[in-house]
C-alpha cells in the first residue's frame, strides 16, 4: 500500500506522524514539491489520503493522521501530544507549521538535544520537557539550535499580538535552566508581505519604551515572571538578538543569520576593535562605531537609533566639547525603509550608510 502513494504524499504523512496535525493549506504546501501554483492539482493529490482513511479533515481545516496513516511509519514517535479543545488544536497546528517550514529549509527537527548536529529545531512541547519551569506563551513555537546560538522561534502572524514580556523572558533567565539551554536570541516569523510594517511597529514601540530597554540591570531572581501582561511586542536588552523574517524569506535570512559573526569580523578588520556592548555597536575603528545589520536584527536598529540620538544631543548641548565619535551602519538592499523610520537620525553629520548589493547569479537567473 505504501508503494501506491507518491513521494510527496508520503512526505506529508511522515510529517503528520511526528506532529499529529496540520492545517489544510499547509498540507497543500507540503505536497507542493515541484513549485506549482495550481491549487486544484494539489487538492487532487491530497484527496486520496482522506478517501483511503490515511488522514481526516475537519470542517475547521484541521488535518490529523489516522491509524492507517500512522501504521506506515511504525518507527516514528510523535513529538507533540494532542488533546483539548479548538484552542489546543490551533496551537498544535502552529507548531507543526513552523516545523514544516524548518524541514523545507533543510533544518531537521528533533525532540531532544543533539550532540553532533549543529543546526536543528526542537518544538516547544519538547523544549518544555528539557527546560522545566519556563512560562513562555503559546506564541513560542520552539528553539532553533544553531551552533552556539539558541534562537527562540515565534509565530507572530501579523504582529498584532499581546506580548507577555515577563513570561517570554523566562526563556532567557538562567533560573529556568542551565546556561547551556538558555536562549541567546529570538527569531520572529510574520506573514508574507507584512515584514516591513511589523518591523516598523515593533521598532517604534520599543523606541518609545527605550529607557527600560537600555537599563543595564538584569531581572532579579525574585522578579518571578508572570503569565500575562497586556502589551504589544516590546524588545528588551535581555533578548540579545531579535531577527525578523517571513516564510518565503526564511531560508535566505537563516543563511544571513548564521553568517553574522563572520560579517562583523570582516567589517571590523584588523585595525578595528570588537565591542561587547551591543548598545554601542559591533566594532570601533578610528572615530567610528559600526552596526552590522547583515540580518534583520530589530534590536540592533533600536540600538542604532538610540546611539545616534544620544550623540546628536551631545553635539547640540551648549558649552560642551563636541565629541569626534561618529557612526556607520551596514544594511541590506530593501531595508532602507527601516532607517527612514526616524529621518532626524539620518541628518547626523558624518553618518555613513552602506548597503549590501544582491549577489549576481552566475547562471544569469
Amino acid at each position: 500500500m505504501k508503494n501506491k502513494l507518491h513521494e510527496n504524499q508520503l512526505y506529508l504523512l511522515r510529517h503528520l506522524a511526528r506532529f499529529q496535525m496540520l492545517s489544510y493549506p499547509d498540507c497543500l504546501e507540503l505536497l507542493n514539491t515541484v513549485g506549482t501554483k495550481n491549487r486544484t492539482a494539489l487538492s487532487y493529490a491530497f484527496r486520496p489520503l482522506t478517501k483511503n482513511k490515511y488522514v481526516s479533515k475537519q470542517r475547521d481545516g484541521c488535518v490529523s493522521i489516522l491509524a492507517k496513516g500512522r501504521a506506515l511509519f511504525p518507527g516514528v514517535t510523535p513529538l507533540i501530544s494532542t488533546g483539548g479543545g479548538a484552542a489546543e488544536r490551533r496551537r498544535v497546528m502552529e507548531v507543526s507549521r513552523m516545523a514544516a517550514l524548518m524541514e523545507r529549509s533543510g533544518v531537521p527537527c528533533f525532540g531532544e538535544l543533539q550532540e553532533f548536529v549543529q543546526l536543528y529545531f526542537i518544538p516547544s512541547a519538547c523544549w518544555r520537557k528539557i527546560v522545566l519551569g519556563i512560562l513562555s506563551t503559546t506564541r513560542f513555537a520552539g528553539m532553533l539550535m544553531a551552533g552556539e546560538e539558541r534562537l527562540a522561534v515565534y509565530d507572530i502572524g501579523d504582529g498584532r499580538i499581546e506580548w507577555q514580556g515577563r513570561a517570554e523572558g523566562s526563556l532567557f533567565h538562567p533560573r529556568y535552566g542551565s546556561y547551556a539551554v538558555q536562549a541567546t536570541g529570538m527569531l520572529l516569523i510574520c506573514r508574507d508581505g507584512l515584514r516591513n510594517s511589523v518591523a516598523e511597529q515593533i521598532i517604534r514601540y520599543t523606541m518609545w519604551q527605550r529607557r527600560q530597554l537600555l537599563c543595564d540591570r538584569l531581572p532579579a531572581q525574585r522578579e518571578r515572571p508572570v503569565r500575562w501582561s497586556r502589551a504589544p511586542i516590546r524588545l528588551r536588552k535581555l533578548y540579545g538578538r531579535v531577527y525578523l523574517t517571513t516564510p518565503s524569506r526564511f531560508r535566505r535570512d537563516l543563511e544571513r543569520i548564521l553568517a553574522v559573526p563572520g560579517e562583523i569580523r570582516a567589517r571590523c578588520g584588523d585595525d578595528g576593535i570588537p565591542l561587547h556592548d551591543p548598545a554601542q555597536g559591533d566594532y570601533e575603528r578610528g572615530n567610528y562605531r559600526g552596526f552590522v545589520c547583515y540580518a534583520a536584527d530589530l534590536l540592533k536598529y533600536v540600538y542604532f537609533f538610540s546611539a545616534v540620538r544620544a550623540l546628536m544631543r551631545m553635539l547640540d548641548a551648549p558649552g560642551t566639547q563636541p565629541p569626534a565619535l561618529r557612526y556607520e551602519i551596514y544594511i541590506h538592499e530593501g531595508d532602507e525603509g527601516l532607517l527612514a523610520l526616524y529621518p532626524d537620525c539620518l541628518d547626523l553629520e558624518g553618518l555613513n550608510i552602506y548597503v549590501y548589493q544582491p549577489k549576481e547569479d552566475p547562471a544569469g537567473h
